[in-house]
């Protein structure tokens, strides 16, 4: 407005030049908007360029690390093969056939349940104790604990498991509150079932429960005991003195054995303690050990 004034005012030349000035201002003003317009978009297109460039690094060099993994993986693989280990059998695995044939033959070549449960006993340097647990977090649950055992020298043994326990241990915190256990020993823990194949739930791979109450061995039979169970753990001898081990016994009140097909076998005390420990003809063999109280 004020130019408008300015020029109705001035003369018609200098009127057309104003005009003419305005005109040129408003042309400038258009082109410049029009310029960084375009050079705006050039930019953007700049940008949109080097993101476009980076991803292609980022695949490059995401690939290349997947390449390297592979071949890793592959030479990884010629480098640790898998290692094959050798099949055991399990009884109920095989066919009708070959159960009842193996069953024929173990019939025919096995000693008496008794004598099987002393041998397995006898040969046993370690057995899981089942105790009813004490602890405040599973107060009356069933536990089981590894504990070294022994019932005398191997092919003279006596058929009690004998312990050396600590208060200090859960198995003897829990027999202080009751002394009801089981002792659960298996052939497994040695090479008969190994060298024959068997797996440790082979029906096969003898075992045997022994339950009743575990008690601390009595004052006119601990020198015996002694001997018999440290003959066989001579490094137990010299536990620390402020753990306060003691030898225990289990009072055998039951007696379950599974050794081959057809379930468990139950057997008397009576049978099971007036049994040999020495097995004739069956092919379970154990050096035997040699008692000195000069060793013990």
């Amino acid at each position: 407005p004020l130019v408008r004034r300015t020029c109705s005012r001035a003369s018609p030349y200098l009127r057309e030049i104003a005009l003419s000035i305005v005109l040129l201002t408003h042309r400038e003003i258009y082109i410049t908007h029009i310029m960084m317009s375009r050079i705006a978009i050039i930019i953007a297109l700049c940008v949109l360029l080097s993101e476009a460039r980076n991803l292609n690094e980022v695949k490059d060099t995401f690939w290349n690390k997947i390449q390297e993994n592979v071949e890793t993986s592959k030479t990884k693989d010629e480098l640790y093969k898998p290692v094959e280990f050798p099949t055991r059998s399990i009884g109920f695995d095989d066919d009708r056939e070959v159960q009842l044939r193996g069953r024929t033959r173990t019939l025919q070549n096995s000693p008496t349940p008794a004598a099987m449960a002393r041998y397995i006993v006898n040969q046993a340097d370690w057995g899981a104790v089942a105790t009813i647990s004490t602890r405040k977090d599973i107060p009356s649950f069933p536990v089981a604990n590894l504990v070294s055992i022994a019932d005398g020298p191997i092919g003279g043994g006596t058929g009690i498991p004998y312990m050396y326990l600590t208060p200090l241990d859960y198995t003897a915190q829990d027999l202080v509150k009751d002394h009801r256990a089981t002792v659960f020993v298996s052939l497994a823990q040695g090479d008969y079932c190994k060298n024959k194949g068997y797996d440790p739930m082979d029906p096969r791979c003898a075992r045997v429960l022994l339950t009743g109450k575990i008690k601390a061995v009595k004052n006119e039979t601990h020198e015996v005991v002694e001997q018999l169970f440290f003959g066989r753990h001579p490094k137990l001898r010299n536990m620390p003195a402020d753990h306060k081990f003691f030898l225990a016994e289990l009072d055998i009140s039951t007696i379950a054995l599974l050794d081959t097909f057809g379930g468990p076998k139950y057997i008397s005390v009576d049978d099971y303690l007036n049994t040999p420990t020495i097995l004739q003809n069956s092919g379970l063999r154990r050096k035997k050990i040699i008692f000195n109280k000069s060793a013990i």
